[in-house]
């Protein structure tokens, strides 16, 4: 029971099951024609009393006339199921027209040729363009060369791979000004699902783009400031020793070409991230802030320093990670102070265990103040104090490198080897401007 109202529930089976029925009876009612004929021929005759003496010509036609009207039922019942397929077909693409215009992201169709194809409403207001128009152009109408071959790019790695390109950012022109886009594509194919073109969705990122712009710039905007809030106060305690003003720029252009030059050595390619040296730069200005807290007897002494003197000197390293590390306590997250402090903490410890404050060797030695160790010597031998001359390059090369393996990591040394004419470089362009900024006149130098 329940197969059969399966069948009679589903018009198409119940019509499939009719032909079968009607071949089947058509089958039986021969076979048994047949049988009476060869058992009892002489006694059949009722047929032919009733239908005349051509009952078999009559049985045929009747036969092959049921056939007939049971294949042409089932045949426009086909029909019937086709056009009603069709009919939602096109109600289907109806609707999918009408999301597609209502839509707020743009929607859009092009042939290989690039020739748009098709466009929603929205496309056609973010192009600022008729839309009865649109399809007459060519969309590298509304790009640059540049732009048109990054599209043209993702159009090809689309078609070759026939997987979509979910998004990629691109420029279209508009007026004169840039608009921003977010596009993705994806083949179109035809009824047959061979590719004839490609569709995609383009959403207008201008807005968006320009807000992170304006904030782009104000990040930038504040790094500087940050900076030179920084420097200023590590010149403070700098002026106090030095008198002069390029000291920690150049302290930090040493410290940022090494961390450069290191992070080519396999052991650091991971390590030394431009994170790292942006922060080595920013940092390395502050090795030596704690000198604030040396009593100017003692560290503007010109003669030799007392034992008892120098270890007042050496405490400028934990003043200075102290202060640093109160500072560092109160913000949230990861900042370069954590750097800052390891350098002022460690830049006088020694590769041998030899320095100071706590004797510490090797690579117990954080990798920032083994880089700014070297740097700051190097500044000292090559610049006037008010206790010594300066020394020439190669005489300050020399001392750097009797000391490999002692005072500094044989691989910073060799690393300040490869960049010695940059350092070089440094220290001559910055001690010309320190002798153009002394030979100005005093009332061009304000504050």
């Amino acid at each position: 029971m329940k197969n059969l109202r399966k069948i009679f529930n589903n018009p198409v089976d119940l019509a499939d099951s009719m032909v079968v029925v009607s071949i089947v009876l058509a089958f039986l009612y021969w076979g048994l024609e047949s049988l009476l004929n060869v058992f009892s021929p002489g006694e059949i005759n009722f047929y032919r009393q009733i239908f005349g003496p051509h009952v078999n010509e009559i049985w045929g036609r009747i036969i092959v006339l049921c056939l007939f009207l049971i294949f042409g039922s089932h045949v426009q019942f086909t029909i019937n199921e086709r056009k009603k397929a069709e009919q939602a077909l096109k109600e289907s693409e109806e609707k999918y027209r009408t999301i597609l215009e209502s839509i707020e992201e743009g929607y859009y169709e092009v042939d290989f040729e690039s020739n748009f194809k098709f466009v929603n409403d929205s496309l056609s207001h973010i192009l600022d363009y008729p839309k009865n128009e649109i399809l007459k152009v060519n969309y590298q109408q509304f790009m640059d060369e540049k732009n048109a071959h990054i599209v043209a790019e993702n159009f090809n790695a689309c078609r070759r791979s026939g997987q979509p390109v979910k998004a990629f950012d691109c420029e279209f022109s508009r007026d004169g000004l840039a608009l921003f886009i977010e596009a993705s594509v994806s083949l179109l194919k035809d009824s047959t699902d061979k590719p004839i073109g490609y569709r995609g969705i383009i959403r207008d990122r201008t807005e968006k783009k320009k807000l992170e712009m304006n904030l782009m710039e104000s990040y930038r905007e504040l790094q500087e400031a940050r900076s030179a809030t920084i420097l200023g106060l590590a010149k403070l305690a700098e002026y106090r020793d030095e008198g002069t003003g390029s000291h920690l720029e150049r302290i930090r252009e040493y410290a940022k070409r090494l961390a450069e030059e290191m992070a080519k050595l396999p052991k650091y390619s991971h390590y030394i991230t431009q994170e790292y040296i942006d922060d080595i730069f920013q940092s390395s200005i502050l090795h030596d802030i704690g000198k604030v807290g040396v009593p100017d007897a003692i560290l503007l002494k010109p003669g030799k320093l007392a034992a008892e003197e120098f270890e007042v000197i050496k405490r400028h390293t934990i003043l200075g990670g102290d202060a640093i590390q109160a500072i560092e306590s109160r913000i949230k997250g990861r900042s370069f102070l954590l750097m800052g402090k390891e350098i002022a903490y460690n830049h006088h410890e020694k590769w041998d265990g030899s320095g100071y404050p706590r004797g510490i060797r090797g690579e117990e030695i954080p990798l920032s103040a083994r880089i700014v160790a070297l740097a700051d010597v190097y500044d000292a031998l090559t610049t006037k104090r008010f206790y010594k001359e300066a020394y020439t390059h190669e005489k300050s090369k020399q001392i750097i490198v009797s000391l490999k393996g002692h005072h500094f990591d044989p691989e910073v040394v060799d690393a300040f080897l490869i960049l010695e004419n940059e350092f070089k470089r440094i220290h001559d362009e910055r001690l010309k401007e320190e002798i153009e900024l002394i030979a100005q006149p005093a009332h061009a130098v304000q504050v």
